[in-house]
C-alpha cells in the first residue's frame, strides 16, 4: 500500500514533497506501469473513465487494451524504450480519439516508471493557429526590443493573446529569489501589479525545482476536487510525478490562489543558463483549461524569449567584463614600472570608481591612507581596523549592508553602506576598498513579505496572504548590490596584486642576500660616496647607494664633516618630507617653543647623515603604524642632549626580534615599495646615531610603538 503523506502544518510546510501528492486534477486520468507493462498505479477514476478498455490496477497492458489503439501503445513503448541521459526526462504526446472523446496523451519514463496521461480536451474547438508564422513575428518583436523589460512586456502580450487569460505577469527573480514584476498585461479594470515585488516564500524550495524541471504548468481550475492515485498493496513507495502534466497542486498553493481571486492559473519558466531566471505567470477568474496546442505553443515561445534574455544578459556582461579586464591590465602595466603599487591604485582612483560604481575609494598600505570622496576622517580607521579581522581566506570581501555585517561601525557610516574591499600585502596591511553609499528603497510588495501564522483550512500553519494588497516597505542602510562581475574583478585584481608583491619581495630578497655578502667579504670600498642625491634616484641608482652607504657604516669615523645642527627645525623639515612621500598618512610633531637663540636644539653632526636617519625612523613609523592612525613626533631639551620620540599605534614587537632590532640581520624587505630599498633602515640609523655619539632606543606603552633618538647637544 503506497504510504499516505502527512498533513501539511506549520512545522513540515517548507518541505511538503509537491512531488507526490498522490493526487491528480480531475480533467484526466493517469496510469503507471512497471517495465514489464505491469499498472501499478492508477487515478482512481480510470475505470470510470475508459472500463474494460482501460487495464486495471495489477495488470499487465494487453494489445487490445485503449480499444486497440496503436498509437497509445507506441507512445507508451517509446516513453518505456527512452534512454534516460543524464537523468533528462522526454514527454512524448499524440492526440488520440477514443470513447467517443479526443485526448492529449502524454507518456514519459521516470526512473523505473512508465506515466501515461490522457487529458480531456476542452469541448469548444481550438482555433488552428500558424504557429510557425506567428513566432516568427514575435521573433521580430524580440528584437526590436532595446531591454529586457522590452521583451518581457511582448511575451507577456502574446501569451495573454494566445490564451484569453485576464492576466499575464512576467516576474524576474533576484538573487535573493525573491522576484520583481517587470512586464504585465491584464484586462483594464484589474488592479496593476507592475513594479511590485514579492518575496522568496511565495515559491518554496521544492516548488523552484519543479518549475525548473518542468517548465509548463497548469491549474485549469482550483476548487475542482482532485483525484486520487492509488497503487498497488505491494507499492511501497509513492508515485513521484514530478514530470506528469496532471498533477495535482499543493493545498497551500490552492488556498493562496483562493485569497488573490485566482480560479485558474498557467506558468510558464523562463529558464537561463540552467537556472530559475524568471516566470510568467498567467491567472484568471473563473475556471480555464488552455488546450495544450496553445500551452506548448507558449512554452516555445518562453523558450524563445529565454535565447533573447540570455543573448542580452551576454552582451551586457560581456561589456562589463571588457572594462574591467582593459582597467585590470593597465593598473598591472602600471604597477610593474612603479615604485609602488599603492600609488598607481590612489592615481588611477577615478578610473577605478568609475568602472566599480563606487562612490569613494581608500587606499591604504603602512599606516598611511588617502581618500577620495567625501568619507569621514572617523570612519576611515575604524573601517580598516574592522576589514583587517575580516578579511576572509581569499582576502576579497563584499558587502551591500555595512551596518548589519559590522554593526560596530554603524555610529561612524553616516549614509555610507556598501563596501568591497580587497587585501593584497598582510605585512604591510595593504589594502583597496571601494564604497557605495545608502540607496534608500522604497519595495512595493505584493504581501507581508513575513511569514504569516495563522488558521487556514487545514488548521494552524503558514497562512498564505489574504490578498494581492500592496505593502510598502522603506529599505535604508543598503546599497545598490555589487554584481558578480565586479567581486570577480576585484578577485583577480587581487591576485594580480598579490602575484606582483610576492614577485618585487623575492627579487628584494635577492639583492639584500647578495649585499650581505658582499658586505661581509668587505668587496666594497669605504667612502666611495653616494653620487646621486637621496629622494631623486631610480631603483636601481637607490640600491647602489645603499649599497655604498652600508659599507661606510662599517669602516671608522663615518661621520667627517661636523657641523651645528639646528634639530627641531631638521624634524619640522623631514616631516613635511615623509607627508609628501606617504600622500594620506597622518604625522604630527609636538615640539617646544624656544624664542633664545642660544636655547636652539643644537648637536654637532653632518646634516646628510642625521637626515637619512630622521628619515628611516619616520618612514619606519608611518609604514608600521595602525591604517588610519597618527604618528606622533615630540622632541625633548636637557642641558646636555636632545631627544626625539617618534610614536606610532601598533603592536608590541616581539622580545627576539627587539633584541636584534637594530642589527644588519632584524630587518627585511617584506613591504610593496621599491623605494625601501634593502630593508636596512633601523640599522643605518641606529649606526648614525652612534656615530654622533648617541642612540637609538625602542620602548612600547599599549598601544604605542616609540622609537627615541637620544644625540648629545652642541655648542650653539
Amino acid at each position: 500500500m503506497t504510504p499516505a503523506n502527512p498533513p501539511v502544518t506549520l512545522a513540515n510546510c517548507d518541505q511538503e514533497p509537491i512531488h507526490i501528492p498522490g493526487l491528480i486534477q480531475p480533467h484526466g486520468v493517469l496510469l503507471a506501469l512497471d517495465l514489464a507493462d505491469c499498472v501499478v498505479h492508477a487515478s482512481a477514476n480510470l475505470p470510470f473513465w475508459f472500463g474494460a478498455a482501460a487495464p486495471a490496477l495489477g495488470e499487465t497492458l494487453l494489445p487490445a487494451h485503449f480499444e486497440g489503439r496503436q498509437q497509445v501503445h507506441q507512445l507508451i513503448a517509446m516513453a518505456r524504450d527512452a534512454e534516460l541521459d543524464g537523468g533528462q526526462v522526454v514527454v512524448q504526446h499524440a492526440v488520440i480519439d477514443m470513447a467517443g472523446q479526443v485526448f492529449d496523451v502524454f507518456a514519459h519514463r521516470h526512473r523505473s516508471a512508465v506515466i501515461v496521461e490522457f487529458e480531456r480536451r476542452a469541448a469548444a474547438p481550438e482555433q488552428e493557429a500558424d504557429v510557425a508564422t506567428m513566432l516568427h513575428g514575435v521573433v521580430q518583436l524580440f528584437r526590436q526590443q532595446a531591454s529586457i523589460e522590452g521583451l518581457m512586456g511582448v511575451a507577456a502580450r502574446v501569451v495573454r493573446q494566445l490564451t484569453g487569460f485576464d492576466r499575464v505577469m512576467g516576474y524576474r527573480f533576484r538573487a535573493d529569489d525573491s522576484g520583481d514584476v517587470i512586464a504585465e498585461e491584464r484586462r483594464p479594470e484589474l488592479p496593476p501589479y507592475l513594479g511590485w515585488r514579492y518575496p522568496a516564500s511565495d515559491i518554496p524550495a521544492q516548488a523552484r525545482r519543479l518549475y525548473s524541471i518542468s517548465p509548463m504548468r497548469l491549474i485549469a481550475d482550483v476548487d475542482a476536487p482532485p483525484v486520487a492515485v492509488q497503487g498497488r498493496p505491494d507499492a511501497d513507495q509513492p508515485l513521484d510525478m514530478s514530470h506528469a502534466v496532471l498533477r495535482a497542486v499543493s493545498p497551500i498553493h490552492l488556498e493562496y490562489l483562493r485569497n488573490i481571486g485566482v480560479a485558474a492559473s498557467m506558468s510558464l519558466s523562463i529558464m537561463v543558463e540552467g537556472r530559475l531566471w524568471g516566470m510568467l505567470a498567467c491567472h484568471h477568474g473563473t475556471p480555464r483549461q488552455v488546450p495544450y496546442r496553445v500551452r506548448s505553443t507558449c512554452a516555445l515561445l518562453t523558450e524563445l524569449l529565454a535565447a533573447h534574455v540570455l543573448a542580452r544578459l551576454g552582451a551586457q556582461r560581456g561589456a562589463e567584463i571588457l572594462v574591467h579586464e582593459r582597467l585590470r591590465g593597465q593598473l598591472m602595466d602600471d604597477v610593474k614600472g612603479a615604485s609602488r603599487a599603492v600609488s598607481v591604485l590612489a592615481g588611477q582612483a577615478p578610473e577605478i570608481m568609475r568602472a566599480f560604481g563606487a562612490d569613494a575609494l581608500l587606499v591604504a598600505q603602512f599606516g598611511a591612507v588617502q581618500v577620495h570622496g567625501e568619507v569621514p576622517a572617523e570612519l576611515q580607521a575604524p573601517l580598516l581596523r574592522w576589514l583587517a579581522e575580516h578579511l576572509p581566506p581569499e582576502r576579497v570581501l563584499a558587502t551591500d549592508a555595512l551596518a548589519a555585517r559590522a554593526p560596530s561601525l554603524r555610529p561612524w557610516l553616516g549614509g555610507w553602506a556598501g563596501a568591497l574591499a580587497l587585501g593584497y600585502d598582510e605585512p604591510s596591511q595593504a589594502m583597496l576598498v571601494l564604497l557605495r553609499r545608502e540607496q534608500v528603497a522604497t519595495v512595493d510588495w505584493g504581501h507581508d513579505p513575513n511569514k504569516q501564522v495563522g488558521v487556514g483550512p487545514s488548521g494552524p500553519r503558514l497562512t498564505p496572504p489574504g490578498s494581492f494588497a500592496l505593502w510598502r516597505e522603506t529599505v535604508r542602510e543598503t546599497s545598490e548590490p555589487w554584481s558578480e562581475i565586479e567581486i570577480e574583478s576585484m578577485r583577480r585584481l587581487q591576485t594580480d596584486l598579490s602575484r606582483s608583491v610576492a614577485l618585487r619581495r623575492a627579487e628584494m630578497a635577492h639583492y639584500r642576500t647578495m649585499v650581505e655578502a658582499a658586505l661581509t667579504r668587505q668587496q666594497h670600498p669605504a667612502g666611495a660616496g653616494a653620487a646621486v642625491a637621496p629622494g631623486h634616484e631610480g631603483h636601481t641608482e637607490l640600491l647602489i647607494r645603499q649599497v655604498l652607504e652600508l659599507a661606510e657604516l662599517r669602516q671608522p669615523g663615518m661621520v667627517s664633516d661636523r657641523r651645528p645642527v639646528d634639530l627641531q627645525a631638521l624634524v619640522v623639515e623631514r616631516v613635511e618630507h615623509v607627508r609628501a612621500q606617504h600622500p594620506g598618512a597622518s604625522v604630527f610633531v609636538d615640539v617646544p617653543a624656544g624664542d633664545a637663540e642660544d636655547d636652539r636644539p643644537l648637536v654637532l653632526g653632518e646634516r646628510a647623515r642625521l637626515v637619512r636617519m630622521l628619515d628611516a625612523l619616520l618612514d619606519n613609523a608611518v609604514r608600521y603604524g595602525t591604517a588610519g592612525e597618527s604618528v606622533v613626533v615630540r622632541l625633548y631639551r636637557s642641558p646636555d642632549a636632545v631627544s626625539i620620540e617618534i610614536s606610532n599605534i601598533s603592536a608590541m614587537i616581539d622580545s627576539a626580534i627587539v633584541a636584534e632590532l637594530f642589527s644588519g640581520t632584524a630587518s627585511s624587505a617584506s613591504q610593496d615599495d621599491l623605494r625601501a630599498g634593502l630593508g636596512f633602515g633601523l640599522y643605518r640609523a641606529q649606526s648614525i646615531a652612534h656615530a654622533h655619539g648617541g642612540n637609538i632606543s625602542y620602548a612600547y606603552d599599549e598601544p604605542f610603538v616609540t622609537m627615541c633618538v637620544t644625540l648629545p647637544r652642541g655648542p650653539a
